[in-house]
């Protein structure tokens, strides 16, 4: 055999070689991101266990000992979430709709997604005028 034919042997192998480990690399990204994939599938299905049992806790019902405590937390992330929300509807100066949760503005008479007819908002010189009636009716 001539040192051309070992030379070009010895190419053939290792380009076979190379192409296998990269086949392998292909294979094992793929494996990879299956697992990955399904890996998802069960956060996703932790999460809706989750949303169940905190569903369920919302409606008095009963639910496993130990998670009263986890659901009270989300109540009051809940609970900020709301306050944080109406800090930006006051900056905003927008109101929500109660029907169809549309942003309309602060002085809509009705919602133009929805059509219902919307509570007037009281500014605050209104409230300020209520405040002494009202301590005046408690007399």
């Amino acid at each position: 055999m001539s040192v051309l034919e070992k030379f070009s042997r010895k190419i053939t192998e290792t380009a076979k070689a190379a192409a296998k480990k990269s086949g392998d690399l292909v294979e094992v990204t793929k494996l990879n991101m299956s697992i990955s994939a399904e890996e998802d599938k069960i956060k996703k299905t932790f999460a809706e266990i989750g949303k169940l049992v905190y569903e369920r806790y919302n409606k008095g019902e009963s639910v496993p000992e130990g998670i009263e405590g986890f659901c009270e937390k989300i109540k009051g992330y809940e609970e900020n979430i709301k306050e944080m929300k109406e800090k930006i509807y006051t900056l905003k100066n927008i109101k929500i709709c109660p029907s169809c949760n549309a942003e309309l503005e602060i002085n809509a008479n009705f919602c133009s997604k929805c059509g219902m007819k919307q509570e007037k908002e009281k500014t605050e010189e209104e409230q300020e005028e209520e405040a002494p009636t009202n301590e005046k009716e408690q007399q």
